[in-house]
Order: C-alpha cells, then structure tokens, then sequence
C-alpha cells in the first residue's frame, strides 16, 4: 500500500502528460495542414478579388478553425520576394494581416487583384498562421497558452500561359 501512495502520482503525471502530448500533437497537426490549405487555397485563388477571404473560409471550416482545443490569434498574407540565390524573403511592404473572420487587422497592403499570376513569373505568397494551445491539465510549463506559429510559401498558380 505504502509503494501504490509513492508511485501512483508518478504514474497519474505522467499519464495527464500523455494525454495532454497527445492534444498538442493535435492541434500542431491540424494547424500545420489547415495552413497548407489556405496556402494551397491562395494559389488557385491568383488574384481574384475574393482570394484572401476565400482562403479564411478554408481556414474558418478546417480542424483548427472549429476546435476549441487551439484558436487562431492572426493570419498573415504577404508576398514573398525571390532571391539571386533562390531564398525567398519577406517584402515588408506587402503584408496583410487578418483575423479569423477575416477582418483585416492593420490596412491591407498587398490587395489581391494586384498578385502577379502571368506564366513564368508569377508571385511567390506566404502565409504565417498565429495560433495558441491552451493547456488542458496544467501539467506542463505553467498556466500560460503555448504561442505557436505554422508557416508556408508557395508560388501562385498562372492564369495564363
């Protein structure tokens, strides 16, 4: 009995620390693949005047949009410049940032309509989701939400050739 009262609060932290790992995962997961939809939404949106806010749409009916495990605090939409070297780097200067209702956060600097879509040289996007974990059984660090930011680039799609 006295080894059961030493081992069994081992043996529930380390049991709520699964539990919650596993919840994390989930919420990582679903962020990360519900970004490359928005990002793939983008792309075949090229510059149609409602392609930011269909892409939000996509977002807003993804896993990380209707669970209450994460929320998404931001959404960011910004142009992506080609390097020499083929990096790409932000161009501060078209940067969007939204909401996920789709609310513009600050002005929008890169309006859609102006996204090159021409064969060969066409733009280069990326999407930056910021969204936060809310811990479930305080097991882990403190109280806090986790801040976590998923990330991806891809090139529009040509809509002409």
């Amino acid at each position: 009995m006295t080894e059961f009262a030493i081992v069994a609060p081992v043996l529930f932290f380390l049991l709520l620390g699964i539990f919650e790992s596993g919840l994390l995962l989930f919420v990582v997961g679903t962020a990360r693949w519900s970004t490359a939809e928005v990002a793939r939404q983008e792309s075949e949106s090229g510059n149609a005047a409602n392609a930011d806010s269909v892409s939000i749409a996509v977002l807003r009916k993804s896993a990380i949009g209707t669970t209450t495990l994460g929320s998404v605090v931001e959404i960011d939409v910004y142009h992506l410049i080609e390097q020499v070297n083929g990096t790409l780097t932000v161009d501060a200067n078209k940067y969007n940032r939204y909401d996920i209702n789709g609310n513009p956060i600050v002005p929008i600097t890169w309006p859609s309509p102006t996204r090159n879509v021409r064969n060969g040289q066409s733009d280069f996007l990326g999407i930056t989701l910021h969204y936060q974990y809310n811990w479930k059984t305080g097991v882990f660090l403190s109280g806090a939400p986790l801040q976590l930011q998923q990330l991806y680039e891809i090139r529009l799609e040509p809509q002409t050739y």
